[in-house]
């Protein structure tokens, strides 16, 4: 059956203009107004309708206009080849001439449609531009300030700005924030501009750095910039929170760090470090990493050290300075009763004074060990109490330990009580006498001489200095030089005393200061030695009635002179009750058992390696803090 296709040519004249339109229906309706030519099969039977059939052509690249002879623009052609190299390439489908290329219709598999593509192929589909411009996300309209993210022709990727920070690869700005250049779009998106959420075993924010032998690359960097903040806030390069609670001990408790740090590399001489940190301001009270806990057993800053191998020395915290004035490592307990310090060693208990103090010094072996390495003038402990500060007197060609205070510069003190042994055996007295103080004279590490300084002798005697070698004062000579004066020493604990009396019709009763007579023994094993010396002419005397208390001298023959004379009395020192309820038998000493010195042993030094415990340089820790946002 045939349908009649009705033309309609209305001819529309105007002068001195002639104008015209066509239609092509079935049912002689008048063509569009606005088209020159109208087509419409609306009116057709369904086996009837037909539709219009667009020129078929091969093309060869889009920018060539073969096999068309100079296309008029807009001219529309259906392609029918798979053609030319791209991204000049052509593939079946529609395209229209734009001036100087093809440009093709949008298809199903030409545009990505928001309910989803597929059949696409990596590395030739893609969004984007073809050309080096950016390419710019929005949401909420087509206003410069509804610009979310924005991928630059040179490859970086910025959020919330319309350019990235210099070296940056991916940016993102939170409200306020600039990159130097331009400020964040913007301002009420948020505060936190990077956060990771990871659940499990997973990682919220993970970093990597794949840097060579000499770069200085960063695996996560934290940065604040800006002045002056508000009293109360708070702003932190690098802030780690974790609110777990862990289960088991410290042997089986899991981990829980608020932020971790790991170096694993063979770093030799290298700068590795687990956690690093950098307080560039060159004022105020800044501070590269700063730790604080709340808890009654928690660590503020924690550093540990595991490589056990032979002529190693791992350092849990190590700190380092260059500065006259400045502390590698500095520890402050404000707290009235707190202690500063406390560091052990040798695995033995850790053991302060609930006084406090400004440093808790714990060891098996030796508690504390200092050594001044300067050989004419190195001093290894300078102790200086009440509080007495500016000028501090030390010896100009150094010493072990020098002691200052203002009533006493060295106590010492002795806590249990050992006596030596009356067995004269030098080296057995000398390792169980205990002394307040002990000092000694080595050549080659032989005693030469010693002195023990309130020590508890034999027999439960007292003594305030005991060593060989002699007591000495000093005087000055008729030149003004320093001289040596001896005192004499004797066997036995001995008090002497000295006077003068004058005989009266011969004879004279000598009574003693009462003061020695408490502090002497006078009896048939110690009598009262007395030494008289004549002043004037007497027939002689002779001396009777010795007691603790006095003694008689009477002229000989029966003389009744008036002569006068000085004497010397000696006596052996009374006993006395000690503290501890032990008696001190002076008066039973002759020629007693005598310590010798102290048993000593070798101990071995090691100068510790700094050689790998060096800081970042100069250079390139100013190149790190110099970045800016």
């Amino acid at each position: 059956m045939k349908y009649l296709i009705r033309f309609i040519l209305p001819f529309l004249v105007a002068s001195p203009a002639l104008a015209q339109n066509i239609a092509i229906n079935a049912d002689g309706a008048a063509p569009n107004a606005s088209a020159l030519l109208d087509v419409d099969a609306s009116a057709l039977p369904a086996l009837a309708k037909k539709g219009l059939l667009v020129p078929r052509i091969a093309l060869t690249a889009i920018n060539v206009a073969a096999p068309v002879v100079a296309p008029a623009t807009s001219l529309l052609v259906y392609n029918t080849a798979t053609a030319g190299v791209a991204p000049n390439n052509v593939t079946p489908g529609y395209y229209y001439w734009n001036v100087a290329v093809w440009v093709r219709f949008a298809s199903t598999g030409d545009g990505w449609l928001i309910t989803g593509n597929a059949g696409t192929i990596a590395g030739t589909n893609f969004i984007g531009t073809t050309d080096a411009v950016d390419w710019v996300i929005k949401t909420g309209g087509a206003l410069a300030a509804n610009e979310r993210m924005r991928v630059r022709s040179t490859g970086e990727v910025v959020q919330n700005n319309t350019a990235h920070f210099a070296g940056d690869v991916f940016s993102v700005y939170g409200n306020t924030t600039t990159n130097g250049t331009t400020t964040s779009i913007n301002n009420a998106v948020g505060t936190f501009s990077v956060n990771g959420y990871a659940s499990g075993s997973g990682t919220g924010v993970y970093g990597e750095t794949a840097g060579g032998t000499s770069t200085t690359g960063t695996a996560v960097w934290g940065v604040i910039d800006g002045t002056a903040t508000t009293a109360s806030s708070t702003s932190e390069g690098v802030w780690g929170i974790n609110s777990t609670a862990p289960l088991g001990n410290a042997g089986t408790a899991s981990i829980a760090s608020g932020v971790r740090g790991e170096a694993t590399g063979a770093a030799g001489t290298a700068f590795t470090m687990g956690v690093f940190g950098i307080a560039s301001s060159a004022t105020g009270n800044a501070s590269g990493v700063y730790g604080t806990s709340a808890s009654t057993l928690g660590t503020g800053v924690y550093g540990t050290g595991t490589n056990a191998g032979v002529g190693a020395q791992p350092i849990g915290v190590y700190g380092r300075i260059t500065h006259d004035t400045g502390f590698g490592m500095r520890a402050i307990n404000t707290s009235a009763l707190g202690t500063g310090l406390i560091s052990t060693g040798n695995g033995a208990l850790s053991t302060y004074l609930t006084n406090g103090s400004g440093a808790a010094f714990n060891g098996n072996g030796i508690a504390a060990f200092a050594i001044g390495r300067t050989a004419a003038s190195g001093i290894g402990v300078v102790g200086v109490g009440n509080n007495l500060t500016g000028s501090i007197f030390t010896p100009a060609s150094g010493c072990g330990v020098v002691g200052t205070g203002a009533q006493y510069g060295v106590v010492g003190y002795a806590a249990n009580t050992l006596n030596t042994n009356p067995n004269n055996n030098s080296a057995f007295n000398g390792g169980t006498a205990s002394a307040g103080g002990y000092f000694e004279v080595q050549t080659a590490g032989t005693a030469q001489t010693w002195a023990y300084v309130g020590v508890r002798d034999n027999l439960g005697l007292n003594r305030k200095i005991i060593g060989p070698g002699t007591v000495n004062t000093v005087v000055k000579d008729t030149d003004g030089n320093l001289v040596a004066l001896s005192c004499p020493e004797a066997p036995e604990n001995l008090f002497q005393d000295y006077g003068s009396a004058q005989l009266i019709n011969g004879r004279v009763q000598v009574i003693l200061d009462p003061i020695l007579t408490k502090n002497i023994v006078v009896n048939d094993t110690h009598p009262l030695r007395v030494f008289v010396q004549l002043e004037g002419d007497c027939n002689g005397v002779y001396v009777t009635n010795k007691s603790a208390t006095g003694f008689e001298v009477i002229e000989l023959a029966g003389g009744t002179s008036n002569t006068s004379f000085t004497y010397t009395v000696a006596a052996n020192r009374a006993d006395e009750v000690n503290p501890d309820g032990t008696t001190a038998r002076y008066s039973a000493e002759r020629f007693p058992a005598a310590p010798g010195p102290q048993p000593s042993k070798v101990l071995e030094t090691i100068t510790a390696d700094n050689s790998d415990r060096q800081l970042i340089p100069p250079a390139i820790l100013k190149a790190k803090s110099g970045k800016k946002r």
